[in-house]
């Protein structure tokens, strides 16, 4: 799935950007400040960055600087607009848009440059899951830490809490937790999940194996309200809040 992240200060126009790009190809999360934007910069990975040129806490220009080359950035513009194509470009901004517009017209744009993307880089890590669903996501993001519920994921330092209690997991259930939690409230089909854990881990990973690994994750972490099993296609971890 390709992760979207909407930095736009009127939050209508947000959410009318997040049901545009709302599919089984598309994650999209929105913030209306620069502050909350850089937050999710932080703990999350990004495949595209939509940028308002004036956010309520200053010059969405100003957000640059905390994008990681590689990640691909299109300006919303405002109406009186002074900046130029060519200075845009020298920011390292792909592409910009000026407000009022189509959403349909931008997701064509984000189209073209995640396509440009593919073609060149080979299809990134976060694009190539085989996967049924939409993402709702349902968490709070903090400083390396993802908070679902009365869970604590900190991917980075390998630390994982449930009621404020240490869970210690194995390096196969990380991963999978890590790979459910990235896309949850969306069905990760087997044979995929199968191949990005072999990538990830070098070992071989069957079906039997996949299975038991999901039993144990969801034992430790006390899950079975959040990892369900779909049967016959794969796991997932629901986003939804009437678990």
């Amino acid at each position: 799935m390709d992760r979207i992240l909407i930095a736009e200060s009127n939050t209508e126009l947000a959410a009318r950007l997040k049901g545009v790009f709302a599919d089984v190809n598309n994650y999209p999360m929105s913030c209306d400040t620069i502050k909350k934007t850089r937050t999710m910069l932080e703990c999350e990975r990004w495949a595209i960055v939509l940028v308002d040129e004036k956010m309520t806490d200053g010059d969405g220009l100003e957000l640059m600087e905390y994008i990681n080359d590689g990640i691909i950035v299109i300006m919303i513009l405002a109406e009186d607009t002074q900046l130029s194509e060519d200075g845009l470009r020298e920011y390292g901004v792909a592409d910009s848009i000026k407000k009022p517009f189509n959403p349909i017209v931008l997701k064509a744009k984000v189209g073209t440059q995640l396509q440009k993307m593919k073609s060149s880089h080979n299809v990134g890590s976060s694009a190539c899951f085989d996967a049924l669903g939409v993402a709702f996501p349902e968490f709070m993001a903090g400083d390396k830490t993802v908070y679902i519920d009365k869970y604590e994921f900190d991917f980075d330092h390998r630390e994982y809490k449930y009621k404020e209690n240490k869970i210690m997991l194995g390096d196969l259930e990380q991963c999978l937790l890590k790979l459910l939690v990235e896309n949850r409230g969306v069905v990760l089909k087997k044979h995929t999940l199968m191949e990005r854990l072999h990538a990830e881990r070098g070992e071989e990973i069957d079906n039997d194996m996949l299975a038991e690994t999901v039993r144990v994750l969801v034992e430790k972490l006390h899950a079975f309200k959040y990892i369900k099993t779909i049967f016959g296609i794969g796991y997932m971890w629901t986003a939804h809040k009437d678990i």
